[in-house]
């Protein structure tokens, strides 16, 4: 990782010297020659980074870099804000810039006198590759730890698992279409994360009785991350041939080798089986001797889904599911308890118990319940099972030893994941590590505090078209694709990840690497013991502070943390996280940020501070990139805000009006902008400077925002807008579609006054013609026309629009829509009718509050992709439509405060039950009061 922190810094250095020269004057020198120095120690870098797992010099080696280049990305940065403060003064002309720079020889001398130390630290560092032989010890004889796990991992196909749980549909469902008969090459993948059973799904293909009558030959080939060409292609010639041609085949070289397997493969039926394949690299490899007419296939294994999806992009993919509880017991039990017929039932129910509660502890992953299993057979006694109970998650990652002396942990083969990284997404897979256990992580925030930090780096080829936001979405789909991620929510419209959450073993990697980098330091409120939840963090090297809060006793630790003895003086991130999300917590004492000038990232989300006031040594932070304020009892900002020139993401939705002092427009970095939902009405703000805006919430027009501020935010991406009644709004809000060229997502908020009248936005609907999600909370006179409606609306939300007339006839047209949403007196009416071919697209539905609501009927031919269905507190709709029964892909219906008698029809028994019979989740929430 330490090679990815090196990497940001030269970058950071490369882009100073060549972006601001003059401001460098009497140190550019000095910097190149840091520059250099990094640059150097980076190359041994990417060997040092695996061997440090067994060598305790090579880690401090490491360390000792890594903060070298920490040091010096804060020297320079600090310095060049300094530079930056002088331009804002009004120092245009460059000789009159360099007589006031050559002035500052102090300021400069101390700088270049930081510069030279840190340099000097790094030539000793490097230096001590040789004096303490860290050379020799990258350079030692012997595998690798990541080498010695993954030649344990080894698969051989005559090894074959016999306890099999939750595979039978698969495997049937896999030989039937590995059969079915095809002439051209077809590649079936297999990919999931480490130890999900993905080798022994293989591996029961490859011995199935219809596969064996359906090839004349089969090989086995474990690839693993050293992909060797020649090593694979000889085994697979080997496997397939007869054991005479062995010595001929061996003798032959690389070019005559891939000439006869291709030839072999041609004319034969063969099943090939890559197991552990890595990289798309590996396949490029290996491809060429596959030939494309032929009656031979391919099964390969993988972490990666970007693998298999690259091999064969119309090919068979299967990626495993975890295991429900009940198959983990399955599975659990028939390893732990077989073969225990003499013991007596009183004991195996008892351990059956026992067992049961600590099934929940694998988190369905075959692996660790195999490994607790074969642990579990080897202990006869109830005190023997409690024990391994109480230590579950020792027991489970350490392989069955509370020691890990196991030679293979389940820990070992996830970590094989990490160590496969890209430097770049060490880091930010680190970063999954301030997260409590379950969490839902929101990868819009996490990504903001990767960029914050600088673990996002734009590529050069496409700095011009691709924002660095998307890039790092891009690294969270990495990860997703690598397996080491979860995803939770999907974004239906634009297919991103809109939320993700780590398995409980791979989140037992992450902390143990974290720990390893000295990443971060995690803080638990439920540490009884003060000393035990804080552990001197002003000693800590760890440069983040991530503080779990659980809810009940917290007040008292978070009081102590704000005292100065206790910080981190050097901590680039102090993150605050609810494990009981939109929660709230009381920051108490005197609150000071002074001796944390640091800081990148300050997330005090939920905060509630002593007199609702921010202090106003905030405004230190001049290296700040991301503040949160989200839901604190903050009543007014400090002008010093206007200190923080490195600004990207700044949250103001506090709980109530806040004051903001006309300082926003200092902050022209800023890319998201969230008001709060009520600005003090002696607000007033320019923000005409936030020229690269990508997401503005709550933006207010009324007096305290001009909406011709808009106009200069030519990249926006999301606007939200809270509009008065008054139709020059609309208008002025309509002609902003000639700027806002890249705008997709568009909420306009006409706030609560019950008297105003309705309006028409038909103008205002069809001036944005590219949006893909749009959301109206306000009166309108009617729905505009279909043609208005831009053609990529994929997501529609309506709130107290009061619409009277059927909104389906006009939005079943709309070709692209995946998403509608009908919330509290968006419709006012009593009949609502989906038509036969009407919402072609439609993949979510949402029918809420919609009082008046009778009648609703489903034509034959609607709605034919709907996916989700939700109907919540329409109390006057007395059944669900008819044609629910002929919506066949229809996976979840969710029935909330709606009557009992409503409930009665649709459970099973009731007359309706036959409409969403078909349906596999069915959830009733408050329908029985």
């Amino acid at each position: 990782m330490a090679e990815a922190i090196v990497s940001v810094t030269v970058q950071k250095l490369g882009e100073l010297l060549l972006e601001d020269p003059l401001s460098l004057f009497g140190i550019g020198d000095q910097v190149k020659q840091l520059q250099d120095e990094l640059k150097r120690l980076k190359c041994f870098l990417k060997d040092a980074d695996e061997k440090q797992q067994k060598s305790e010099r090579v880690r401090n080696w490491v360390a000792s870099i890594r903060e070298a280049a920490y040091d010096a990305e804060d020297v320079l940065e600090a310095f060049y804000l300094k530079a930056e403060s002088k331009k804002e003064k009004g120092v245009k002309k460059v000789l009159w810039r360099l007589t006031r720079i050559l002035n500052e020889v102090v300021s400069l001398h101390n700088v270049g006198s930081e510069i030279r130390d840190i340099t000097s630290r790094l030539s000793k560092i490097a230096a001590s590759m040789r004096d303490y032989g860290i050379k020799e010890a990258m350079e030692g004889e012997g595998l690798s730890l990541s080498d010695s796990h993954r030649e344990q991992r080894q698969s051989f196909p005559y090894v074959v698992e016999h306890n099999l749980v939750g595979l039978e549909q698969s495997l049937e469902k896999l030989v039937n279409g590995l059969v079915s008969g095809n002439e051209k090459l077809r590649v079936m993948s297999i990919c999931g994360m480490g130890g999900l059973g993905k080798t022994t799904l293989a591996k029961q293909i490859f011995h199935h009785g219809l596969v064996r009558r359906h090839f004349d030959r089969f090989a086995w080939v474990y690839v693993s991350q050293e992909c060797r060409r020649r090593h694979v292609w000889l085994e697979i010639l080997l496997n397939l041939s007869y054991k005479d041609e062995n010595h001929r085949i061996l003798s032959l070289r690389d070019e005559q080798l891939g000439e006869e397997l291709h030839r072999f493969l041609k004319r034969s039926k063969c099943l090939v089986v890559l197991d552990d394949i890595w990289g798309s690299d590996a396949w490029d490899c290996l491809k060429h001797v596959f030939p494309h007419e032929t009656g031979s296939n391919i099964i390969l294994t993988t972490r990666n889904k970007e693998v298999a999806l690259y091999a064969d992009p119309r090919g068979v993919l299967h990626e495993p599911q975890l295991l429900t509880y009940e198959e983990s017991w399955e599975l659990l039990e028939k390893i732990s308890l077989s073969g225990r017929e003499d013991t007596e039932p009183v004991l195996v129910k008892k351990l059956e118990e026992i067992g049961k509660q600590m099934a929940m502890s694998c988190g369905g992953l075959p692996l660790a319940i195999t490994v607790l299993g074969g642990l579990l057979a080897t202990k006869n006694t109830l005190n023997e099972w409690q024990r391994v109970h109480e230590n579950i998650k020792s027991y489970v990652s350490n392989g069955g030893s509370s020691s890990g002396s196991k030679s293979m942990l389940v820990a070992d083969v996830l970590a094989l994941s990490y160590e496969d990284l890209p430097p770049h997404l060490k880091q930010c897979f680190l970063y999954f590590a301030h997260y409590p256990e379950d969490y839902e992580v929101h990868v819009g925030t996490l990504v903001s505090y990767w960029i914050a930090e600088g673990m996002v780096m734009p590529v050069k080829q496409m700095e011009a078209s691709m924002a660095v936001e998307d890039i790092g979405q891009d690294y969270l789909e990495e990860l997703v694709k690598r397996s080491m991620v979860m995803v939770g929510k999907m974004d239906i419209v634009t297919s991103q990840v809109m939320t993700c959450r780590m398995h409980d073993l791979m989140r037992e990697v992450c902390l143990q690497k974290a720990e390893q980098e000295t990443f971060v330091q995690v803080i638990d409120s439920r540490d009884q013991d003060e000393a035990e939840a804080f552990p001197s963090l002003s000693t800590n090297s760890s440069r983040r502070i991530s503080v779990q809060l659980h809810g009940g006793a917290e007040e008292h630790r978070i009081e102590r943390l704000s005292q100065v003895n206790y910080i981190n003086t050097r901590s680039r991130s102090l993150v605050y996280i609810m494990k009981n999300q939109g929660g709230q917590w009381a920051l108490l004492g005197k609150v000071s940020f002074r001796k944390m000038k640091l800081l990148r990232v300050l997330d005090l989300e939920g905060a509630q501070i002593g007199g609702g006031k921010l202090p106003d040594d905030v405004g230190d932070l001049i290296h700040l990139r991301n503040l949160s304020l989200r839901l604190t009892n903050v009543k007014e900002l400090t002008s010093s805000i206007g200190n923080l020139k490195l600004m990207i993401t700044l949250d103001l939705f506090v709980k109530g009006k806040l004051y903001i002092p006309n300082v926003i427009w200092k902050l022209r970095r800023l890319r998201h902008l969230c008001m709060p939902a009520e600005l003090d009405p002696k607000t007033k703000l320019d923000l005409s400077t936030l020229r690269n805006l990508q997401q503005l919430w709550d933006f207010p027009v009324g007096g305290q925002c001009n909406p011709r501020d808009l106009l200069a935010m030519a990249s926006l991406r999301r606007l939200a807008i809270n509009l008065s009644s008054q139709n020059t709004d609309f208008e002025v809000v309509s002609s902003l579609s000639k700027v806002l060229k890249r705008l997709r997502g568009l909420t306009i908020n006409v706030p609560g006054q019950p008297m105003l009248p309705p309006v028409d936005v038909t103008q205002l609907v069809s001036a944005f013609t590219n949006l893909s999600e749009l959301e109206l909370f306000l009166q309108l006179e009617k729905l505009p026309r279909e043609q208005s409606f831009s053609s990529d609306v994929g997501a529609l939300r309506l709130w107290q629009c009061g619409l009277m007339d059927d909104p389906f006839l006009v939005l079943e047209k709309l070709p692209n829509l995946k998403i509608l949403q009908l919330f509290e007196g968006s419709f006012m009416g009593s009949t609502l009718c989906c038509s036969k071919d009407g919402f072609p697209q439609l993949h979510s539905l949402t029918l809420s509050q919609l009082e008046n609501l009778e009648e609703w009927t489903v034509e034959d031919g609607a709605m034919m992709r709907l996916v989700s269905m939700e109907l919540k507190c329409c109390k006057k709709l007395k059944s669900v439509p008819e044609g629910t029964r002929f919506l066949k892909i229809l996976q979840e219906v969710e029935i909330g405060n709606m009557t009992k008698a409503f409930k009665d029809k649709l459970v099973s028994g009731g007359e309706d039950f036959y409409k969403i019979q078909h349906v596999p989740c069915v959830v009733f929430e408050y329908c029985d009061l």
